[in-house]
């Protein structure tokens, strides 16, 4: 879940980041576009002078073939040739003409990008296909589907997160065909928000796809909760993601509805591990806002249930540290 939680961050980051920056990028791009459309046009006023000396050169060459053409016929029809000479001056001139045209047309010409180049986006080798990985998610298939074995489920996620793009490819149309199946499921619509978050690895660099995704992973969580507003699984997905956003969005500022729901709601159910991830989500909420007496509260809360988690022992040592700096 944690690695999930990492993913969705990432690209809660991306979606606030492309509001954020919008204006700075909207003018990086007109003076980018200005530059790019200067440049068209010198390389344009630069094809059409050499275009106009082309033209030139033919019809000067015409001309100079015509002229020979016809002191040829005037050679070869007098007693003495005395123009011999200026024969041989033509023949001279329709060599340089020809040249020049064969050089001209030879001149590179350099066109310019009207695309803005992209920046260059270091990805890792993509695994290669192994039988196993399919054959193992087939296997946990039936158990996903029963929407209560969150191990065959958590072994899923990890499994594609860790193979090639078609097999990633595979399990979220199996997902999908789920939802399209049962789509009054609640565990379907979860289990294929789930399943989305691993395609963000696909999506590096790709800020506009990575904000599109991240929608569509939201859009299932909250038809999730739609059809069971008290689904745990899905508030406490939902309640962690939204304390990761940015302070500044929406998101975020309404991460303590989320926060506070599963905190009830977990309240009436038998202490697992996972609970502590919502009060370490609690406390680095108030700590990013530099409340830290509420945060170390959250923490402590947490710590009074599993004293020996490290997400719970991290955070608390973040707060302190946060508090010291702001002290000095």
């Amino acid at each position: 879940m944690k690695r999930i939680l990492l993913c969705m961050t990432c690209a809660a980051l991306v979606v606030a980041g492309c509001g954020q920056n919008r204006d700075a990028e909207v003018a990086a791009l007109k003076s980018e576009n200005q530059t790019t459309r200067a440049e068209l046009e010198r390389q344009q006023a630069r094809v059409e002078t050499l275009q106009d000396q082309l033209t030139q050169l033919d019809t000067d060459l015409r001309d100079a073939r015509t002229e020979a053409t016809e002191l040829r016929v005037k050679l070869s029809k007098a007693d003495k040739p005395d123009d011999s000479a200026e024969l041989q001056r033509l023949q001279t001139r329709i060599k340089e003409l020809e040249a020049e045209i064969e050089r001209l047309k030879s001149t590179p010409v350099e066109s310019p990008a009207i695309e803005p180049a992209q920046p260059e986006v270091k990805t890792e080798p993509e695994p290669k296909s192994d039988p196993q990985d399919k054959q193992r998610l087939d296997e946990l298939l039936p158990l996903v589907k029963t929407g209560t074995d969150r191990a065959a489920l958590d072994e899923a996620l990890g499994i594609i997160e860790k193979a090639d793009k078609p097999t990633r490819d595979d399990f979220i149309a199996q997902m999908r065909q789920w939802t399209k199946d049962e789509p009054e499921n609640k565990h379907a619509r979860l289990s294929l928000a789930l399943a989305l978050t691993s395609r963000f690895q696909d999506l590096r660099g790709d800020m506009m796809k990575q904000g599109a995704l991240a929608a569509e992973v939201k859009k299932e969580t909250d038809k999730a909760l739609a059809i069971d507003p008290d689904y745990y699984e899905a508030v406490h997905f939902l309640a962690i993601l939204k304390a990761n956003y940015p302070s500044f969005t929406p998101e975020f500022k309404d991460a303590p509805a989320s926060l506070d729901k599963a905190l009830e709601l977990q309240a009436n159910m038998t202490w697992e591990d996972r609970f502590a991830d919502i009060y370490t989500a609690y406390a680095m909420w108030y700590r990013v806002q530099k409340r830290y007496d509420e945060a170390a509260a959250k923490v402590q809360a947490g710590l009074d249930h599993a004293p020996r988690n490290q997400g719970l022992i991290d955070e608390q040592q973040a707060i302190e540290k946060a508090r010291n700096s702001a002290e000095e």
